[in-house]
């Protein structure tokens, strides 16, 4: 179905980054611009629309920020025959080149930016864009034939979807997130799985249990830490395809069994592209984590500081605790919860769990009935300065909240840097 926008009344839904992007795109194909937002600070803005239940739309632009369930204003759209697309619909519709699509509960940003260095290094035109940073409605209209549009797709964008495609697609793991937006486990879980009638290849971790679970009768490509008759698998520390050895990952820095997970699915993201073994090895072994993602922020007498303030759901918080199983682990979990028991964490001993924020108390209780060594502080900032004063030669420092930012911070970037502030302060001393 061909979509046409000039002249036609178009209602951009959210004035986040991909709402402001949805409406540049839509400006310059001469469509008529309106927008709504819940934030009443834009009221006074031109083409802002203060009743939508008023007006006539022929398409309405939804920013991942909005909820459709539930949402009076969305049923009031379909009941008046407006057209919904997603902002990741509607910069689809202008992309050119071939769409790799990343999604799953954790190690989208890392797998998508692994991604592009690998086909970077080897000479493609690279876009990098989606839930990492940048809407896919801002980059669509610069790319050509020759383009590849690495995009990585959160369920809030999955969820109002109806015409994105890729060519190949993964689903990295699936775990509890986001239920204080999408309500219940299999309504996260569905949205998740959209991509997979996407995607013209799916890729699928045959590690984790709910992604085994997601097998259609389509064609797959699987990937495991282990050994594989077909697929992509990791032995000895070194990548095959099949039984064609692709890389080492010998010297790689990225930590973790689930980062080993994020690079057998980079590997096998770009199998198409046909990259050479030096160019994956290199771009594998001289690839950094991302800022907030394991990121060792400094380490003193033997102390070592980590902000893994992307965390942001318990799975993660697991995947960072694995990979500093053999220290002393000083753990700060808080924020804003999202309605998910944290049991899971207080199977590991730690030396000392320190909670802060919003959701302090629920954390607390159920470290007590796991009988954890636990801390209660209200605030982050003074949370932080206490675990820093508790370690001693050996302990990890780890910052891996299990929660939201939005109690005290705007984002997990600003609680992550924060954290090092306060971090470099202290071993500066």
């Amino acid at each position: 179905m061909r979509y046409r926008f000039k002249n036609k009344r178009c209602l951009v839904y959210g004035l986040g980054d991909s709402g402001r992007s949805a409406i540049k795109l839509l400006t310059s194909l001469k469509a008529y611009v309106f927008f709504y937002d819940d934030n009443i600070n834009y009221t006074d803005h031109v083409g802002y629309v203060s009743h939508i239940e008023k007006e006539k739309f022929d398409y309405c632009i939804i920013s991942p920020g909005v909820k459709i369930k539930n949402n009076p204003y969305i049923e009031i759209l379909k009941k008046n025959k407006t057209k919904i697309l997603s902002e990741l619909d509607l910069g689809y519709m202008f992309c050119k080149g071939k769409i790799i699509a990343v999604t799953g509960t954790n190690g989208k940003t890392t797998t998508c930016m692994l991604i592009n260095k690998m086909l970077k290094d080897a000479g493609y035109e690279t876009f990098l864009c989606g839930n990492i940073g940048l809407p896919i409605s801002s980059i669509c209209k610069a790319t050509t034939k020759n383009s590849v549009v690495v995009c990585e797709v959160s369920s809030f964008q999955l969820e109002s979807s109806s015409i994105f495609r890729c060519n190949v697609g993964t689903v990295l793991n699936i775990q509890p997130d986001h239920l204080d937006r999408h309500g219940t486990f299999q309504d996260y879980i569905d949205c998740k799985t959209k991509l997979l009638k996407f995607a013209k290849l799916n890729i699928l971790n045959l590690d984790d249990e709910m992604s085994k679970r997601l097998i259609l009768d389509k064609k797959y490509l699987y990937f495991s830490k282990n050994k594989l008759k077909k697929g992509v698998y990791l032995k000895n520390n070194q990548i095959y395809y099949n039984k064609k050895l692709i890389a080492s990952i010998e010297n790689s820095h990225l930590k973790g069994d689930k980062n080993v997970e994020n690079i057998l699915a980079s590997v096998a993201l770009t199998l198409g592209f046909k990259l050479k073994k030096n160019v994956i090895e290199n771009a594998i072994n001289s690839f950094q984590p991302a800022s907030h993602r394991l990121e060792v922020v400094g380490e003193k007498n033997e102390i070592l500081y980590v902000d893994d303030s992307k965390a942001t759901n318990v799975a993660s918080t697991l995947n960072a605790v694995s990979a500093y199983k053999n220290r002393n682990i000083i753990l700060l979990l808080g924020g804003r919860g999202k309605r998910y028991p944290y049991d899971e964490i207080f199977k590991t001993h730690f030396k000392e769990v320190v909670c802060f924020g919003e959701d302090k108390e629920s954390i607390y209780n159920c470290a007590c009935v796991h009988k954890q060594k636990v801390s209660s502080i209200d605030k982050f900032a003074d949370a932080v300065y206490y675990a820093c004063r508790q370690a001693e030669k050996g302990d990890v420092v780890l910052l891996s909240p299990a929660c939201s930012s939005y109690d005290e911070f705007a984002s997990y970037a600003e609680r992550g840097e924060k954290f090092k502030e306060i971090v470099l302060r202290f071993i500066s001393d």
